[in-house]
């Protein structure tokens, strides 16, 4: 890693002191003898990667090896030419199949639009992105040790003030609940564009003078499971035209699976019989003994629900309810999924299952994205061009990732325009109150430097995304509609029925 030095340099094997990894030689490559009280002062002398550490001395943090993706993409290689940049950061799963990848481009391609011109002359953005999938390459730690230790890592040694992600509410509760203990000394905001569960509402403390730190361009599943209850209530004519009478429901045992369960119990009348997971493994056993308690003979008014996190659980499920001993069960009654089964992955990972399972599966999705419309048209194209003809569309939330790194960027602008450029998540999150009443504007580079003016006079304004209207209320939240979808012939999500929210 390069670096520009403004003093002698030490070559040193020492412990990092700032709980990010353990002791090691490689934790930190250089240290330099300036004095310092603060990491900010080390990064205005020799660029990003510095920190100030408990020696009070400038010292060099290596990269950690789940945070080498970077946009722009030499931010690592020329740390001081992005001295100046606001640093992001992002959390997401970064397996090639079956991951987030196609996200973290999303909040690239957002980055690379607000580039264009900046925040100001001099001043613009990077985002370093991580990944806390399982992955012995690298270390032996499971995603909710990881997701704590990246979030540390970005905070401690890049003073992201934003984060985008994570992807699952069970790991945004994790990074959360980390990154607001008392003792950290910086205010964080996460803004995740898929968290949905029901109980993130109240996970933080808003008031009328202190907005909350936890925020989300998806809609929580309130809603969504009172769509699937009443879709089951609902005679179905090519699952067999009667209502779904009991069901079995198989939920991963977290802060999503349980949230989503919850809002299905409160609204469904008939027999419910609930099979928790911990571990993916358990999967397979749970789908042979969902049949068994519902009687083992397929029926028209039999259902399964799955709910899981991950794309990979969503494949598990549906390739056990394929094998041999399943098949002719699962094959005749009513399947259901939450939101993580609306994902390319999940069809091209189950295509032994196309013609026996996926007729039968009919799924729920917060957030219907018009695909014909404005601002995901800028979004897409945009998304085309900067990553050499791949389209965003493989993953369900890629729109509401670039919306919410845009919301990140907002919230930067109001901080530097109307909070004496105080890059704090807290002084950020106030520019996230300002954008959901005022004069509409579609979200995008084209409008990138409208919004600096509207803030800088001080004024709000209200924003259209990608993924549709991001209008938030009293608990800072959005609502959006619910897409009822299933699987068609061709292998593709067809929507059967889109439901509004209530006013």
């Amino acid at each position: 890693m390069a670096a520009m030095f403004r003093a002698p340099v030490l070559w040193t094997c020492i412990s990092v002191a700032l709980g990010l990894m353990s002791p090691a030689c490689s934790a930190v490559s250089k240290v330099d003898y300036s004095e310092c009280t603060e990491t900010a002062t080390c990064r205005d002398a020799f660029g990003i990667g510095w920190v100030c550490g408990d020696a009070g001395l400038c010292q060099e943090v290596e990269v950690h090896e789940r945070c080498r993706r970077t946009w722009p993409e030499d931010l690592f290689k020329n740390p001081d030419k992005y001295r100046d940049s606001i640093i992001l950061g992002s959390l997401f799963d970064h397996t090639r199949e079956g991951g987030d990848l196609v996200l973290v481009n999303s909040a690239s391609l957002a980055i690379e639009q607000a580039n264009m011109t900046g925040l100001s002359e001099g001043r613009d953005y990077a985002i370093v992105h991580c990944g806390y999938q399982a992955d012995a390459d690298i270390d032996d730690l499971a995603p909710d040790a990881a997701v704590v230790e990246t979030a540390k890592f970005l905070v401690d040694t890049y003073n992201t003030p934003v984060i985008i992600g994570p992807g699952t509410s069970s790991l945004a509760e994790a990074a959360f609940k980390e990154l607001q203990k008392p003792e950290r000394k910086q205010t964080t905001l996460l803004i995740s564009p898929s968290a949905t569960s029901p109980s993130l509402t109240t996970i933080d403390a808003t008031d009328d003078d202190k907005p909350g730190l936890f925020w989300r361009t998806a809609p929580p599943d309130s809603l969504l499971g009172e769509v699937l209850a009443d879709k089951m209530k609902v005679p179905d004519e090519e699952l067999g035209s009667e209502t779904i009478t009991s069901a079995a429901v198989i939920f991963v045992n977290d802060t999503y699976g349980l949230g989503l369960k919850n809002e299905l119990d409160k609204n469904y009348d008939g027999m419910l019989l609930p099979f928790p997971y911990g571990d993916p493994s358990e999967i397979g056993s749970l789908v042979a003994r969902a049949k068994v308690e519902l009687g083992g003979e397929a029926a028209p008014n039999i259902g399964v629900v799955f709910i899981g996190s991950t794309v990979e659980d969503v494949v598990d499920f549906i390739n056990a309810a394929n094998i041999n001993a399943n098949k002719a069960f699962y094959s005749g009654i009513g399947i259901y999924l939450g939101d993580a089964g609306k994902n390319d992955d999940v069809v091209s990972q189950t295509q032994n299952a196309a013609d026996t399972i996926h007729p039968r599966i009919r799924g729920v999705f917060p957030g219907a994205v018009d695909v014909t419309d404005e601002a995901y048209g800028n979004f897409e194209t945009g998304y085309v061009v900067t990553f050499n003809g791949e389209t965003p569309t493989a993953a369900s939330y890629s729109a509401q990732t670039f919306d919410a790194t845009w919301l990140a960027i907002f919230g930067t602008a109001w901080a530097e325009f109307q909070r004496d450029g105080k890059l704090t998540g807290q002084d950020i999150a106030y520019g996230l109150r300002e954008i959901s009443s005022g004069p509409q504007i579609v979200i995008g580079a084209l409008s990138w430097n409208e919004i600096k003016s509207e803030f800088k006079d001080g004024n709000s304004i209200n924003i259209v995304g990608a993924s549709g209207s991001l209008d938030y209320d009293e608990t800072e939240e959005t609502k959006a509609p619910v897409e009822y979808w299933k699987i068609g012939a061709n292998g593709s999500f067809e929507i059967v029925e889109i439901v509004e929210p209530d006013e």
